[in-house]
């Protein structure tokens, strides 16, 4: 393998951490605003209706506005979203380390990530990860989504290597371990063992970043 490339949210970026912190800051703010009081279900709502970021913001916001009688418009509330979530992301365990490892090691480094791309240059800015990356294919920039093998091809041909000699890691089964195979890479499945239904298929399972790099460094 020439080059490593990688998913961006639950991959590198805890999501689920950086969404849960930045919720508590914008309930404790709602409750704060006329001293309302606002249940903490507010979080689990958000969480549910957001559907680990698969559906966007605006319509989460136009949902939460109403059923719990918000102080802010969801247009005010989406803004508060786009202004502060990125003081809240978190790396997941083993990032730094990962990087550091596969740039001594003399590989190439790529990401391949579904999203905005102003949220997720915010994202890949605030971790402190764009200086280990050669190239980063975002897909609204790219004209290009996963699980279209076409992303990542462009991202192989930006990093000059073929697909053969690329292992993608990512931690969403279709959009990222089928859809890498699918292109001709080989694919690491970030995901716990006992959770991996019958019949999907890697080319290796692991369950953290530094399992990987022990993978690798063998």
């Amino acid at each position: 393998m020439k080059a490593i490339l990688f998913d961006l949210d639950r991959t590198l970026h805890d999501r689920d951490a950086s969404v849960l912190q930045f919720l508590k800051a914008q309930h404790q703010k709602l409750n704060n605003l006329h001293h309302t009081v606002i249940p903490s279900t507010y979080i689990d709502r958000f969480i549910e209706l957001e559907c680990k970021g698969y559906v966007w913001k605006d319509k989460v916001y136009a949902s939460l506005a109403e059923e719990f009688s918000l102080p802010l418009s969801p247009k005010e509330l989406l803004e508060d979203y786009l202004t502060d979530f990125h003081q809240h992301c978190l790396k997941m365990d083993g990032t730094s380390g990962l990087l550091h490892f596969l740039k001594s090691a003399g590989y190439k480094v790529g990401m391949v990530t579904n999203g905005m791309t102003d949220v997720q240059n915010n994202t890949i800015n605030v971790l402190g990860i764009r200086s280990y990356f050669d190239k980063i294919v975002i897909s609204e920039e790219a004209g290009l989504k996963k699980p279209d093998p076409a992303i990542f091809h462009l991202a192989a041909r930006l990093l000059n290597v073929a697909p053969s000699d690329c292992l993608y890691v990512g931690d969403h089964y279709e959009n990222d371990v089928a859809a890498a195979r699918k292109a001709g890479m080989k694919a690491a499945w970030l995901t716990e063992p006992d959770s991996m239904p019958a019949g999907l298929a890697a080319d290796f399972v692991v369950s953290s970043l530094a399992e990987l790099q022990d993978y690798l460094s063998k």
